[in-house]
């Protein structure tokens, strides 16, 4: 059975982005950081570089599912290969446009701050139109996960009551705050059981991709740059 490859324009972009970091390196524009470069996977002949986990880590650019926290690089990089993914399965059928993208970008200097965002950027050796690609992308990835898991799911009140006890309410005490009443976040545990279902059958999905692509990892690559973090 034929695998579905992801489109022309997305390896031109992903090849272009790598070319561009590559001359950024050689030309060290970036002087106030070394900028270390390697390539981390090959995702169906798309390449993922070090700088690409770099920017999502920095920016905070993998978004759609699971925690926005991540525990090591590889967990990092493993859910932006999920993205690259999705991505590649449905992005010729699904668009963003440039106003929303440079909406996206506002949003972004927004939530940092305009100093915050201009150390991180020159902190990578990058312009502002450098992220937009990265931009698009999650905006793209959120668009793709929203139009396939948006149905409401069922949750029983048993469950809200054990989510409650077992995980709100010792949240709550180990902030040294007192748990509101169960029926004042009803809703809210609610939305965050629905999330935790949605991301669950998100998780799963994309490990049906990964058993379908043809994915190469070089983890010299991720493991060179923690151990000069570390």
């Amino acid at each position: 059975m034929d695998k579905k490859r992801p489109g022309k324009d997305f390896y031109k972009l992903r090849v272009v982005i790598c070319l561009t970091i590559l001359i950024l390196s050689i030309l060290n524009l970036a002087p106030a950081q070394e900028l270390i470069n390697c390539l981390v996977a090959m995702v169906d002949r798309a390449p993922v570089s070090l700088f690409d986990v770099k920017v999502v880590e920095s920016f905070r650019l993998i978004s759609g599912f699971g925690p926005d926290v991540y525990k090591s690089k590889n967990e990092l990089a493993d859910r932006y290969i999920d993205e690259i993914l999705v991505l590649g399965l449905a992005k010729e059928q699904i668009k963003v446009s440039r106003e929303e993208v440079e909406k996206e970008l506002a949003r972004l200097k927004s939530e940092l701050g305009n100093s915050v965002f201009e150390e991180k950027c020159q902190a990578l050796g990058l312009k502002e139109e450098n992220l937009l690609p990265y931009l698009q992308n999650k905006l793209l990835f959120e668009r793709i996960v929203g139009s396939r898991f948006n149905q409401k799911f069922y949750i029983s009140l048993k469950e809200i009551e054990e989510y409650y006890q077992n995980v709100y309410v010792p949240e709550e005490t180990a902030r040294d705050l007192k748990p509101a009443e169960l029926v004042n976040v009803l809703d809210e545990i609610e939305a965050r059981l629905e999330q935790q279902r949605r991301e669950q059958q998100i998780n799963e999905w994309t490990k049906e991709l990964r058993q379908r692509a043809d994915i190469t990892i070089y983890p010299d690559c991720l493991k060179r740059i923690e151990d000069k973090e570390s």
